[in-house]
């Protein structure tokens, strides 16, 4: 997360990101059915760049303002006063929380009243240094798991981390309650909020849980993890349907997360279609942990250059995370075709550009079908290098997989993830 307050990808304790076997992918069309529950997801934007980009997580955020009037069945948004994440009211013990939208983690966890707040460095500071919404007041209105705790890291090693306890509790979400979800309360850590979120809504895999037994986290390995359900499995089972789907857009009233399908007034052209691969283990064998993907291959041009990576790396699909994080050279070889082409600012971590920078075309081909990124996705206007007043590229690095395809590949798209029999992603341009 997704972005820092959500540090999409997982450095999970012991999970090894491994390759899976090459699977073929293929193009059809797809019979979607319609979402009975949708919630809308909107954005606003502010000018906070350097807390953001100074962490080395590119991860910024955007949200944003919730529509006038909303039919039957449909949320609200929050604003968030960020870059770039996208929110989403979540109902728990009685009260409405402001929740991350992290397809890159599987974790759905809280702030609890009381929480320890900690730096980097392991110091005890004020809470308002975590700078989190409201805190979840209480223990778990189901029950709390004894014998089970949380504890998670988001990015690397030095990354947000957070310990907490395990239990239950109803939860809504887009107007689905969804009884005795396993959630976690946060109750000591490290974090980067906006003053308005309470955690993150998970909507990854089981194999992304981070539940542990006993109650020494710092002696937490493979040997005392245990998975659970988390709440796209929950949710599957509850409505029959293993489908969920997310429309992010840069236009504050056209942002969604639709679960058991697709809203009926969406228009959409025709999907992309590619399987969920499985990642190796490090005890081996393989199993579903991202959202990931193979890419038959990307390609990048501008006016007087081209670039393609055939076959593409894999790649993992999380709208936690902002930017495109892709390997060095590529990244490095796309942000030299923006006119005038992109610098490397270290102390931002990231590539920036004058913000009236032309960007290059990007396509991701998946299943045999191009999907371009809209042009426009490619420069973060709201996030800015303070001493040039350039803006950030939507385009980052990283050193090593998980690679990464962001909000910047999903905005303008509608993403579908089938979590059940199917065990598959789509993706096609939305229409007016």
């Amino acid at each position: 997360m997704t972005n820092s307050i959500i540090y999409s990808f997982v450095a999970s304790l012991l999970l090894g990101f491994g390759s899976a076997a090459p699977v073929t992918e293929e193009k059809r069309a797809a019979q979607v059915p319609a979402a009975s529950h949708v919630l809308k997801v909107n954005r606003n934007m502010a000018s906070r760049p350097g807390a953001v980009l100074s962490d080395r997580f590119r991860k910024f955020r955007a949200v944003a303002d919730s529509p006038a009037t909303a039919p039957a069945g449909v949320g609200t948004a929050v604003c968030a006063q960020h870059q770039v994440e996208y929110l989403i009211d979540v109902k728990a013990g009685g009260n409405n929380f402001s929740l991350i939208i992290d397809t890159g983690s599987s974790d759905t966890w809280f702030v609890k009243n009381g929480f320890q707040c900690l730096d980097t460095y392991h110091r005890s500071v004020g809470l308002s240094y975590c700078n989190f919404g409201p805190t979840f007041k209480g223990s778990f209105p189901g029950g709390q798991i004894t014998e089970q705790h949380f504890n998670i890291t988001y990015g690397s090693a030095n990354g947000p981390f957070l310990n907490g306890q395990m239990g239950y509790s109803d939860i809504t979400v887009a107007g689905v309650t969804i009884p005795k979800q396993q959630i976690a309360l946060a109750t000591i850590g490290a974090w980067n909020g906006d003053g308005i979120s309470s955690g993150i809504l998970g909507l990854g895999l089981p194999g992304l849980t981070e539940a542990f037994t006993g109650n020494a986290p710092a002696n937490d390995g493979l040997q005392n993890m245990v998975t659970y359900a988390p709440v796209v499995t929950t949710v599957s089972k509850q409505l029959g349907s293993g489908i969920f789907s997310l429309g992010l857009s840069r236009n504050a009233s056209q942002s969604f997360l639709a679960l058991g399908g697709v809203p009926q007034d969406v228009k959409v052209g025709p999907y992309a279609t590619t399987p969920i691969q499985k990642l190796g283990k490090r005890l081996g064998g393989s199993d579903y942990f991202y959202y990931t993907m193979q890419p038959t291959r990307m390609v990048w041009n501008s006016s007087t250059l081209n670039g393609t990576a055939s076959p593409s790396p894999q790649v993992i699909v999380d709208s936690g995370t902002t930017l495109n994080l892709l390997p060095y050279d590529m990244a490095r070889s796309i942000n030299a075709q923006y006119t005038p082409h992109a610098v490397l600012v270290p102390e931002q971590g990231g590539w920036f550009v004058p913000c009236s920078a032309v960007p290059p075309s990007l396509g991701v081909e998946i299943g045999g079908q191009m999907i371009w990124t809209d042009p426009a996705n490619m420069i973060l206007p709201e996030v800015k290098d303070p001493s040039t007043g350039y803006c950030a590229t939507g385009i980052g690095a990283v050193d090593s997989a998980p690679y990464i395809l962001g909000d910047v590949f999903m905005q303008g798209l509608v993403s579908i993830f089938d979590v059940g029999d199917k065990m598959e992603m789509k993706f096609a341009k939305r229409l007016p």
